[in-house]
């Protein structure tokens, strides 16, 4: 069952915040991507593979040449989000875990897409497809959606997004909504795989990664600090110096910049949700930024 921290916190979340951003979230959301709705975009010259009930007659005939009308993506999105469930996300040294974080932050997406009347589903997601429930929409649903991901153990420890990306670019029939929530730690070359490069090109992927401060720098004092990776298992005895905390930020302030340069280049948007902050504010203010585009 979920711990009753966290499901006084989702309870606020569902009650107090859904008024607040039912305004920047997912139902006032436009995607940047064009698709086949009815809000005219531009017209754009015919080329082979086109669909030549698009056509522009009148612009046509007056230009004499083909053109297309192109139009703006539909407002009314699925919205699908996967959820990373390996052994990394639950670290937690302070106020929230990785874990629980992501479940607020997965609550907060559910919550307010159904209250806009926006088909909501899930995949959950760690060494494979642990769970897959396809977009609905009953508050009912959300719930059982966070029960389930909560209880769900993954056998493996380790982390393959490839996996989930590929069960979603099958699955999604139409245009969607992506939230990938996940540390990206993994030992995969996801940004290179063409299952991304096909779930981006069909859908709108918003790529949202929890950070705990442990993760960007050694704890205070001196002596030394045993760290063990969650995932692999190993122990690292490390030194409590100025030079192994110099070393340390280093070495994750380059992991964030190698991966928020590979999220750009891959077309994705992004923010980072510190685990000893809001989980919630963070991504208001990426729908608050989209809405000013």
């Amino acid at each position: 069952m979920i711990p009753e921290h966290v499901m006084r916190e989702l309870r606020y979340i569902e009650i107090y915040t859904a008024k607040k951003i039912r305004n920047l979230r997912v139902g006032a959301y436009t995607s940047p991507l064009r698709g086949s709705g009815f809000d005219f975009d531009q017209h754009q010259a015919y080329r082979p593979g086109d669909d030549v009930r698009r056509i522009d007659w009148n612009v046509t005939a007056r230009m004499n040449t083909p053109y297309v009308r192109l139009t703006h993506a539909e407002r009314e999105l699925n919205v699908i989000v996967a959820m990373d469930l390996s052994r990394s996300m639950e670290l937690g040294t302070s106020r929230f875990s990785k874990k629980e974080a992501l479940t607020f932050i997965t609550g907060s997406l559910l919550f307010s897409a159904i209250s806009d009347q926006i088909n909501t589903g899930f995949l959950a997601f760690a060494d494979r497809v642990l769970a897959y429930a396809p977009p609905r929409r009953t508050r009912a649903a959300a719930w059982a959606m966070l029960q389930q991901c909560w209880s769900l153990a993954p056998p493996k420890p380790t982390t393959a997004l490839i996996p989930a990306l590929r069960h979603l670019a099958a699955s999604l029939k139409r245009m969607s909504v992506v939230f990938l929530v996940s540390d990206f730690i993994t030992d995969e070359d996801v940004f290179a795989s063409p299952e991304l490069g096909m779930l981006t090109t069909r859908h709108d992927v918003i790529a949202v990664v929890p950070e705990d401060p442990a993760e960007a720098e050694l704890p205070a004092g001196g002596g030394f600090v045993r760290l063990r990776d969650l995932e692999s298992g190993r122990d690292v005895a490390v030194a409590l110096t100025a030079g192994s905390r110099r070393r340390y930020a280093e070495a994750a302030r380059r992991r964030r910049e190698d991966l928020t340069r590979a999220f750009y280049r891959a077309g994705i948007d992004h923010i980072f949700v510190r685990t000893d902050e809001s989980p919630v504010e963070p991504v208001l203010s990426l729908f608050a930024r989209r809405m000013a585009q």
